[in-house]
């Protein structure tokens, strides 16, 4: 299996810095090398919205606005070198609200017909407010299923072609999205539920992956941007990344808000790099 690698090193979407960091330290501690050990060909086709001058400003509504649209619309731009129909894409992050861009780049190449499954501790559906600053990074989702295309032009994307999994709590307001949380995930079946949704999937769709670290608990992912100490534990992690990421139609991924200064023993990026590897079990 042939894998197409990307950097996206930003924090647009964040308060403080540190995610961008990330693809150059995976790099560093061997990641390419580990994918290849695991018997994968990796084409490291280094980092997007490089030399980039971004505004920082903490001024409401959306706090560094309009750098995380700048990021997106890079990306999105570049959709066509970073997607391919015939082979997989792993995108190495950064803040998480880069997957406004990341996922409509994903639909550009690969049609409608597509379901974003995203693994993450929160729902990011925080709508911007006029009385509050706020990071894009806890608005992603909101930004995609925007009816009003207020502060992204592109069409807003269908919630119930949008999955997420692990969530620490659930919002008021879900706006229609599947959400399995972790304590359905620990509880009464939930994984199997999950796993019976997944496969409701068209099995002509295509599926991009958003894997934000601190779904996990910070045993295991203290390098998180917001670490949790109500997380998803290693064994319940593997078990989802080995289904997910065995799923032929599952053609991209991201890995975002990981904070390489946090992670000064290496142990967070082993855990990054042990679920990833779990392509290895991909199915053809």
């Amino acid at each position: 299996m042939k894998i197409r690698l990307f950097g996206i090193p930003g924090y647009a979407g964040a308060l403080h810095s540190g995610t961008e960091q990330a693809p150059d330290s995976l790099r560093k501690v061997g990641f390419v090398e580990r994918l290849e050990e695991a018997g994968l060909v990796v084409e490291d086709r280094k980092d997007i919205i490089q030399d980039r001058e971004l505004i920082r400003h903490n001024v409401a509504p959306v706090r560094n606005w309009p750098s995380p649209r700048i990021v997106w619309e890079a990306v999105y731009e570049k959709a066509e070198e970073i997607f391919c129909p015939e082979e997989f894409t792993l995108l190495m992050g950064g803040d998480c609200s880069m997957m406004v861009g990341t996922y409509h780049a994903f639909r550009k190449v690969h049609g409608p017909n597509t379901h974003l499954i995203v693994i993450d501790g929160h729902v990011d559906v925080h709508q911007p407010q006029g009385d509050r600053c706020i990071g894009a990074a806890g608005m992603g989702l909101w930004f995609l299923l925007d009816q009003d295309r207020t502060w992204w032009n592109l069409n807003p994307i269908p919630a119930s072609s949008v999955t997420v999994a692990g969530a620490h709590t659930i919002p008021a307001n879900t706006y229609g999205l599947n959400i399995f949380s972790l304590q359905d995930l620990q509880e009464n079946n939930g994984f199997e539920r999950l796993v019976q949704h997944i496969r409701s999937i068209p099995q002509d769709a295509k599926i991009f992956v958003h894997f934000d670290v601190d779904v996990l608990n910070e045993q295991i992912m203290p390098a998180a941007y917001a670490p949790s100490e109500n997380g998803m534990n290693q064994h319940l992690a593997s078990q989802l990344f080995d289904y997910v990421l065995k799923d032929s139609r599952v053609m991209g991924m991201e890995i975002t808000e990981y904070c390489p200064a946090k992670d000064s023993d290496g142990k967070s990026a082993e855990v990054i790099m042990h679920m990833v590897g779990m392509l290895k079990n991909r199915e053809n």
